[in-house]
């Protein structure tokens, strides 16, 4: 006698569970009205509960309903009010020229330290220590400028 693979073993045993997968469910609730769920109705007013399959929406038209959503939110204020719109562009274009300006200082400000730092270097007499000093307050000074100013 030949002893049964494994495999044919397996298969017979997940045909047989297979009829458990398809249970129905039941919801019913008892008398202190906590809702309970279940795979065998308990009592006569238990209810049969149908699971549907979830509804699949791609992303494209999830966004697109998003933003038609949103289009209706605008407030009516904003719709009337022509000269109010027209006084918050100007406050907005005042307040990023004073940014812009002092950006600009901010900028000026790391050229001119890092051409004082340049010109000691040149003018040498220090010792190892303080040089190397410089050098790095000159590449801190050089990044921070790169960062801020230059990737503009």
């Amino acid at each position: 006698m030949r002893p049964v693979p494994i495999s044919i073993t397996v298969m017979v045993v997940l045909v047989s569970l297979s009829g458990v997968a398809k249970a129905d469910y039941y919801r019913w609730t008892d008398a202190k009205g906590v809702t309970h769920f279940t795979d065998k109705p308990k009592t006569p007013g238990s209810q049969a509960i149908d699971f549907r399959r979830p509804t699949v929406i791609p992303v494209a038209d999830n966004n697109r309903r998003r933003g038609d959503r949103l289009q209706g939110l605008q407030p009516d204020s904003q719709q009337n009010s022509v000269s109010a719109t027209s006084e918050g562009k100007a406050q907005k274009r005042a307040q990023a020229n004073a940014a812009q300006i002092a950006q600009q200082k901010t900028c000026e400000n790391y050229a001119d330290r890092i051409g004082n730092i340049e010109s000691r270097l040149r003018a040498g007499g220090y010792s190892v220590s303080r040089g190397n000093r410089l050098r790095r307050d000159r590449r801190e000074l050089t990044s921070k400028r790169a960062w801020e100013c230059l990737r503009r």
